[in-house]
């Protein structure tokens, strides 16, 4: 299966920086504009306009483990540590704690079968496919848009190049990404910009939305 492929290695850095710090890190040394330069103090929190769409997961939330899982961006070495992590903050398995004591691991097949029951154990009905994995992402790229932590048009552009390589699987996607496309048009073929980064906010407060049950539904696996 071709899973995504956006996250660089995590060796020896694994807990040192986010999750998601490390998805826009490789965004921009690929020459994309860094989230990391972003005028976080300009940027809009929604959450009282979007009451209903949940507070951004915790960099430790074992679904966002398991699509990084999933897409190569952790490997076998990192993932006692992971556990260990995942036990002092409450979690726990019986395959969670075998594998907060794997003392011996070289490569990922030496615990994918452990990993894959922890999953299965804590929740997450693994394995994932890319589509849920990309999905699994975007819910969170949008849920920390509408907390204000992240650029609607930025965050945009991410989600559309980095993650889903353009391709518009649903219709809320293509309504983000052609929303995201109208804020770069001339002035004289757009809608004002207030207008059209409203429709864009709006549209990233769906995806936040999303529910597990989508994700995770049979059509959502191919």
């Amino acid at each position: 299966m071709n899973m995504l492929t956006v996250w660089p290695p995590a060796h020896n850095h694994l807990m040192k920086g986010g999750f998601f710090e490390r998805l826009f890190a490789k965004f921009s040394l690929a020459g994309e504009p860094s989230f990391v330069h972003l005028n976080i103090e300009k940027t809009a929190n929604f959450s009282q306009k979007y009451p209903n769409v949940p507070a951004p997961e915790s960099k430790l939330s074992i679904k966002l483990l398991a699509a990084e899982w999933a897409s190569h961006g952790i490997y076998g070495e990192d993932m006692p540590q992971v556990a260990a992590n995942l036990l002092e903050a409450g979690y726990d398995s019986p395959s969670l704690r075998r594998l907060a004591g794997e003392m011996r691991v070289t490569c990922s097949a030496d615990v994918e079968d452990l990993v894959r029951r922890t999953f299965r154990e804590l929740g997450v009905p693994y394995p994932l496919s890319e589509k849920q994995a990309k999905l699994i992402v975007t819910r969170q790229v949008a849920r920390l848009v509408i907390a204000g932590e992240y650029d609607p048009e930025r965050a945009g552009t991410f989600l559309e190049i980095q993650i889903w390589g353009w391709s518009h699987e649903t219709e809320d996607l293509s309504r983000l990404f052609a929303l995201n496309d109208e804020l770069t048009w001339s002035p004289e073929h757009r809608r004002p910009v207030a207008l059209v980064r409203d429709d864009l906010v709006d549209a990233f407060a769906r995806l936040a939305l999303c529910t597990d049950e989508q994700i995770f539904a049979p059509d959502s696996s191919s």
